[in-house]
Parts: C-alpha cells; structure tokens; sequence
C-alpha cells in the first residue's frame, strides 16, 4: 500500500515538473522597484528595499519564503529574512514586499579605507524567494542588481562645555560638537536629556529647534535653558561638603532626521526594471 501511494506521488510531482517545463505554470517574477531611507543615527542607516513580485497565473500562488543580502564587491554587508510564509499571491497578481537592511557604519568601514570623500561604492542585492504551488511543486526565483551607493561614513556628536549666563534670571549655556564626514546634510531633529553636576541631576533638555550640519563639516551648536536654581545649590553645597570637585557630564540623546539627498542619491543610481 505504501508502495502504491509513493508511486502515486511520483506520478503527481512529475506532472506538476511537465506543467511548469510546459509553460502551464509560470515562474513568478521578483524585481527591485524602490529604496528608501527610513531611519539613521550614530551607528547604522536603516533602509528598506521595495520588491515588486508578480504572479502571472490564472490561479493562486503561496510566497513562502524569501532571503536577502546586501553585499560589496564580493564582500557580504547585511542579510536578511521575512517571516515564512510570506504570503498567498492571488491569480495575476502584482504586490511589493519590502526588504529591511540595517546598514552599521561599523561593517561598512573596512571598505571605505580607499575611498574618498565623495565617492560612490558598489553593491550587489540579491534575494533568493521560493513560491509553492498546491503545496506540493516548489518554484525558485532568485534576482540579482548591482548599483552603487554613497560612501556611508559614521557621523559623531560630544558635549564640548557648559557655561553659566548671568542674569537675573542666571541661564546655563550648552554646547555641542557634530562630526558630519558624508557628502549629504544631516538634519537633527531633537535633543533629549539631562546635565549633571558629579550625581546630582541640574538641568533636564527637551530641546527640537536644532540646525542641519553641512556635508562634510563639524559644526557647534549651543543650547540655552533656564538653571534650576534649588539643583545647582545642591549639586555645589554637597561638592563644597565632600571637598570633591566635581564634573559636568551630559547623559542623553540626539536624534537624526532622514537626510532627502541620500535617499535622492540612492534613487539615482537605482537599476531600472527589465
């Protein structure tokens, strides 16, 4: 009996091989339509690339499974994979699937060590996606583009210094340092945090209204708040008591903006569809 049905799903597979060699069943088509920038700090650029699959049968078709990589010049960057399955394709159906690729600046250092400002490097994207047909036949397709990108290079920022603005009313004066190394402007969109005085809490920044930093420049930028007149008196009565000077540090967050030039950029030298 066993025999028998191993027998019957020879048969059925070979059927299923002869209908796809026949033209019966079309292979679906995966090609790159978009990229997009949707994210970027001090440690990576997160990106997401847009595919457009298309299933062009008169009936329904299972996306099971699909892998991604970003590579350069042969040297792995980034890979990926979406939760399988990734979803039923309707009969002449055309859907795009986004790929997410989070780019460290770390893993793109060491090929940017002979590349100067300004210029581009290549990459290659590549995705392996496998369709499934009544659940039985398995359909891969794989789809390979190469384009080039800017040379992404690690921006940094540091508090620089703290003064104090006589009054009345007495203003404490911030000021920051950001390291912009990449040839497109990078907007800031907010800073978040607090200034200290050894242990003791100062002043608290919720500060949004920040400049953009110029490609390829480092530029200062100070903020002005109000000082806490009861915290400063009791983060220099305990220095003053434990005969310790203490230090001014800030602990706290600068949040970068999606620079338009980057994803203008990368559109730029995005391959045309076939």
């Amino acid at each position: 009996m066993q025999s028998m049905l191993q027998k019957v799903w020879v048969v059925v597979v070979a059927v299923l091989l002869l209908s796809v060699s026949a033209g019966c069943v079309k292979p679906p088509t995966v090609k790159l339509h978009d990229i997009d920038v949707v994210g970027i700090d001090f440690r990576k650029i997160d990106l997401v690339f847009a595919l457009k699959v298309t299933n062009p049968n008169n009936f329904q078709l299972d996306f099971s499974s699909l892998t991604y990589g970003l590579a350069s010049d042969g040297t792995e960057i980034v890979k990926g994979a979406l939760a399988s399955p990734v979803m039923s394709l309707s009969a002449n159906e055309t859907t795009i699937v986004r790929a997410p690729i989070s780019l460290e600046y770390a893993a793109l250092a060491p090929m940017l060590r002979n590349i100067r400002a300004g210029e581009t490097i290549p990459y290659q994207f590549s995705t392996a996606a496998e369709f499934l047909f009544l659940d039985l036949l398995k359909i891969p397709v794989h789809l390979k583009r190469s384009g080039r990108m800017p040379a992404l290079r690690k921006p940094a920022w540091h508090f620089r210094d703290v003064r104090l603005v006589k009054g009345p009313p007495s203003w404490l004066e911030l000021s920051f340092e950001v390291e912009n190394p990449n040839i497109f402007e990078l907007p800031l969109e907010k800073l978040s945090g607090v200034l200290k005085y050894g242990n003791e809490i100062i002043l608290r920044i919720d500060e949004p209204n920040l400049k953009p930093i110029p490609p390829g420049k480092t530029a200062m930028f100070t903020i002005r708040t109000r000082a806490d007149g009861s915290g400063v008196t009791k983060a220099f009565a305990r220095s003053i008591i434990s005969r310790r000077r203490q230090r001014f540090a800030f602990e706290g967050s600068l949040r970068v903006g999606v620079p338009k030039l980057l994803r203008k950029m990368l559109l730029e030298e995005l391959p045309k569809d076939d």
